[in-house]
C-alpha cells in the first residue's frame, strides 16, 4: 500500500467512526482515541508485513571513470562488485553471465555552439562469463581516435547510465547506475528514451575492450562472452 493510500483510507476509517456519534456527544477521551487507533493500526498492518522486502543484487556498480588512453582512444571503466547470494553459483565465489550495458551520450561536433545536452548516443554492451565476489571487475569500453578528436571527447562525462543484468534477468536502476547530473526519474527516463531512438545508428562505434587494441589489457578484465565467435 502506498504512503498516500495509507493517509487516505486512515482519515476515511476516523471519519467514517466519528459520523457515527451524535453531536451532543462529549468528546472522545484520551483512552478512546488510543484504542481507536489502536484498532485501526491493527487492521492496517498485515498489509504491510506481507510485503517482503526486496533481495540484494548480486552485482552493483562500484565506480564509473572516464579517460582518454594511448593512441587516441576514449576509455570508460566500469567497475563491478558482485555480492555472494542466491544468483552465485555454488561455491559462491562467483556469480554468472554478468552483462554491462554502457549508454553515453556526448556533445558532438554537430551540436549548436555553447549546448550543454548531448546530441549524440552510444551504447554497447560486454557480458562475463562469470565474476568474483572477492573484488571489483572492471568492463571497459572505448571510443575511437576519430570520434574522440573530431568531438572532442575528454576527460569525465557528464552524460551515462549503466544497465546491469545477471543470467539474463535485468537488474533495477540505483544511483550508482547513473550520471550525477541526472537529478529526477524523468531526466532519466527521458536519456534512456533518446539512447533507445537514437543510439542505434551509433551502433559499433563505442565498442567493448575485446573489440579494441586493448583486448587483454588492464587488470581485474573478466573473461566475456564472445557470440560473434560462434556464427
Amino acid at each position: 500500500m502506498r504512503a498516500a493510500e495509507f493517509e487516505r483510507d486512515g482519515a476515511r476509517v476516523i471519519s467514517n467512526v466519528l459520523i457515527q456519534f451524535p453531536y451532543s456527544m462529549k468528546p472522545l477521551n484520551c483512552r478512546a482515541l488510543v484504542l481507536l487507533f489502536a484498532l485501526f493500526a491493527a487492521a492496517v498492518s498485515p498489509a504491510f508485513s506481507q510485503q517482503a522486502p526486496a533481495a540484494p543484487a548480486p552485482v552493483e556498480v562500484a565506480t564509473v571513470k572516464f579517460r582518454p588512453v594511448n593512441g587516441g582512444w576514449f576509455e570508460a571503466e566500469v567497475e563491478i562488485q558482485a555480492k555472494t547470494s542466491p544468483a552465485a553459483t555454488a561455491n559462491r565465489n562467483f556469480v554468472n553471465r554478468v552483462k554491462v550495458t554502457l549508454n553515453l551520450g556526448v556533445i558532438s561536433v554537430k551540436a549548436a555552439q555553447g549546448a550543454t545536452l548531448p546530441d549524440t548516443f552510444y551504447r554497447a554492451s560486454a557480458e562475463a562469463v562469470a565474476i568474483e565476489t572477492t573484488g571489483r571487475t572492471a568492463f571497459r569500453f572505448y571510443l575511437p581516435p576519430e570520434i574522440v578528436k573530431r568531438d572532442q571527447v575528454s576527460g569525465p562525462q557528464r552524460y551515462y547510465l549503466v544497465e546491469l543484468s545477471v543470467g539474463g534477468q535485468a537488474l533495477p536502476l540505483t544511483k550508482n547506475d547513473v550520471s550525477s547530473a541526472f537529478t529526477s526519474t524523468a531526466i532519466i527516463d527521458g536519456f534512456r528514451g533518446k539512447v533507445a531512438a537514437e543510439a542505434t545508428a551509433n551502433d559499433g562505434i563505442l565498442l567493448p575492450q575485446y573489440l579494441t587494441p586493448f583486448a587483454g589489457g588492464g587488470n581485474n578484465t573478466p573473461s566475456f562472452i564472445r557470440i560473434e565467435a560462434t556464427r
